[in-house]
């Protein structure tokens, strides 16, 4: 919903998901000059102040604004697929208040004045979203010279990662996690050995008979295990980009155990599909179920919600990669990986989760842990604080439609698919 009639808004009957209001108890919130002026109980007898506008979203779930650890926002450079503004309102729509953007612009974000750009643009907008600046780690994202980390983390970067490309060269990720310490810096790796992920889907039965060349969960792992290695003989803190197979999340729960300051995140569409969807007739060949790390197989799937319940995977990420039709209406090894996920995200993940994860367990993998993971102020939902919140129903089915669609991609594979996402976001604020 977009929200632009009114400086005062009125939220009836909702329930807040916060540890510090009765999970029983509805409530009313009353937002001003984007600020929190009341929180009431609830009764039919309350009426909103004057000139307060009443939201309509009785029976809705408040929680404070969710923040997303990983998207790609083309602008600057590639502006015919993605912009600051088109990604706000999607992201909006899909109930993010803050996103951590990836550094693979053209140029790529790493130096001072790219941050600076970024939040002028934060500054102007008169959007719910604020974008903020993962750094790359590697001049121009090639893996071969650091950039000025310590300069780069004075300007306002929240991580350091070469964000669609890994960090292969053993000497450069050992030197980051050694300079990195000095400013608590956090260093974020895609798990890939580019030397095997050479593949088009996962490497399995499905890709056999399809004749598509597989992206073999080995891949994916060995990273892991070499990073952790390195990162247990430095010292410092690493976090990994959606994982996707069962040994990662085994890997990454021993290191844990060990007392390594490892964290992690799956994609929020991780979960939706299988390898095997995509020798199905309504998907196949389908370049929108072309991702990257692939969608995996059931054992695999498995093994992430067991992750998710235990708590080793800290993190739920909407890895939104706009694509247009030049780089996705193309045959399926030819096509570019990723899907726009913004306006989806929750909903994709919570389908998958609901009888797995409480509410609450699944709000704090997008809200507590990702601004504790990249250091950023937690926002509280207490009167006079500044209204970060976003209003969503957590149990309501629907469809995505190209209608509907913010963002300047249409990449989905949601697109028109039924049964698949579940919770609906109504607005945010920030």
């Amino acid at each position: 919903m977009q929200l632009e009639k009114s400086s005062a808004y009125w939220l009836p009957n909702v329930k807040i998901l916060d540890t510090n209001y009765n999970s029983d108890t509805a409530y009313c919130i009353g937002i001003s000059e984007k600020k929190i002026t009341h929180i009431v109980e609830y009764s039919s007898d309350i009426q909103a102040p004057k000139n307060y506008e009443v939201l309509e979203c009785e029976g809705a779930c408040v929680s404070v604004g969710w923040c997303d650890m990983r998207a790609l926002v083309t602008e600057p450079g590639m502006e015919h697929r993605e912009t600051l503004a088109s990604a706000s309102k999607a992201a909006s729509k899909g109930g993010f208040t803050q996103v951590a953007i990836l550094p693979n612009t053209q140029p790529t974000i790493e130096n001072k004045e790219n941050i600076y750009f970024l939040e002028q643009q934060n500054r102007k907008s008169s959007s719910n979203v604020e974008f903020l600046a993962i750094s790359a780690l590697t001049h121009k994202t090639e893996g071969k010279e650091m950039t000025q980390m310590h300069d780069l983390h004075k300007a306002g970067a929240v991580a350091f990662s070469d964000g669609l490309k890994n960090i292969s060269h053993t000497g450069v990720l050992m030197r980051t996690l050694q300079y990195a310490q000095a400013f608590d810096g956090l260093i974020m790796q895609l798990p890939s050995d580019e030397n095997l992920s050479t593949g088009h889907m996962h490497e399995g039965t499905t890709s056999t008979r399809l004749g598509l060349k597989g992206l073999p969960t080995i891949a994916e792992e060995m990273m892991i295990q070499r990073d952790l290695e390195i990162l247990r003989y430095t010292g410092g803190k690493l976090h990994f980009s959606t994982i996707s197979s069962a040994r990662s999340v085994d890997l990454i729960r021993k290191a844990k155990a060990e007392g390594l300051n490892v964290t992690c995140d799956i994609a929020a569409y991780q979960l939706s599909f299988l390898d095997e969807d995509l020798a199905k007739n309504e998907f196949i060949f389908d370049t929108n179920l072309k991702v990257f790390p692939p969608f995996r197989n059931l054992s695999d799937k498995n093994a992430i919600l067991e992750g998710l319940q235990d708590n080793t995977i800290d993190v739920i990420v909407s890895n939104h990669i706009p694509f247009d039709e030049e780089c996705k209406k193309l045959e399926f090894d030819l096509a570019d990986f990723g899907i726009i996920n913004f306006q989806t995200a929750f909903a994709a993940i919570r389908k998958q989760t609901e009888n797995l994860l409480s509410l609450e367990e699944l709000i704090q993998k997008m809200t507590i842990n990702p601004r504790k993971i990249l250091k950023l102020k937690q926002p509280q939902i207490k009167e006079g604080e500044k209204a970060n919140l976003t209003v969503f129903y957590p149990d309501e089915e629907w469809t995505f439609t190209k209608k509907m669609n913010a963002s300047k991609s249409d990449n989905s594979p949601f697109f028109d698919l039924e049964n698949h996402l579940k919770g609906k976001v109504v607005a945010t604020f920030s």
